[in-house]
């Protein structure tokens, strides 16, 4: 959906997506030996490995044959169309590391129509206010496409599912969203005897904020909920602790998970 031309004001959210604020698409800024580095993140690179002499004497020559030499003119092209691609593939690579995930609730959905495809269900806890931090495939696809959002007076706004938010900070505490885990990342290294083991597959996490509800899913048979406490360890997959922000700008070192996907605990 496209929100441009819509008043936010009079808009009404019927189908369980929230407005959210924006302060950029790409994160800019961070902080850096007391101070704000200023990140070029729309830059086209060269490209390395065209030879710059081999370029050179390729131009040269197009000048000599007073640009008839359809060959040499077929070859500059093709080094140009080559070096433009890649440049473009390497300007995207930084916007989609770089892609907002966090932004300020100014308007949540009234209502829900239908469960969209989602697998589980949660209570929303988020309130117009909260700093949240969401899935970033949303702002990709404003950058990319220009769907999703709009951009009013210099502030970026999407529109975003719900249960594609996973945290928010409400002053000073941050709070689960949607049933998931905030955790801190520990490290996996095992001794067994004198042997120590490093494994590369399972990550170690200590629950930092449980989750003030836990998820319902379509297929209970197949899903079901560990309950966890602040300060357990627990064990998930490398793929299931994933980073709230992994930005240069880094808001928090926080990973979140859902309940069901973990493996073990630690006593």
């Amino acid at each position: 959906m496209n929100l441009n031309g819509i008043d936010l004001e009079k808009l009404r959210l019927i189908n369980g997506e929230c407005i959210i604020e924006l302060h950029a698409l790409t994160e800019d800024e961070i902080d850096f030996n007391g101070g704000k580095l200023k990140l070029v993140n729309k830059v086209k690179n060269y490209i390395s490995e065209v030879d710059e002499n081999y370029v050179f004497d390729l131009v040269n020559g197009i000048k000599k044959s007073r640009y008839k030499d359809e060959n040499l003119l077929k070859e500059y092209n093709r080094i140009v169309a080559e070096s433009q691609r890649e440049a473009d593939a390497d300007k995207e690579n930084i916007q989609d590391k770089q892609a907002v995930r966090r932004g300020k609730i100014v308007k949540i959905a009234e209502a829900e129509l239908n469960n969209a495809g989602w697998d589980y269900d949660c209570e929303f806890d988020g309130v117009v206010g909260d700093e949240v931090w969401f899935d970033a495939t949303f702002t990709r696809e404003m950058i990319t496409e220009g769907e999703g959002g709009c951009i009013i007076d210099g502030k970026v706004y999407l529109m975003i599912s719900k249960r594609s938010i996973y945290a928010a900070k409400r002053g000073d505490e941050m709070i689960s969203l949607n049933g998931y885990i905030l955790g801190k990342v520990l490290g996996n290294e095992r001794k067994v005897g004198s042997i120590h083991i490093l494994d590369n597959d399972i990550q170690r996490v200590e629950v930092v904020v449980p989750p003030v509800r836990l998820p319902r899913y379509q297929q209970p048979e197949v899903w079901t909920n560990t309950e966890v406490k602040k300060g357990d360890v627990v064990c998930v997959r490398n793929m299931f602790a994933t980073k709230l922000d992994p930005t240069l700008a880094k808001t928090t070192y926080y990973v979140r998970f859902q309940p069901r996907v973990i493996m073990a605990y630690e006593r």
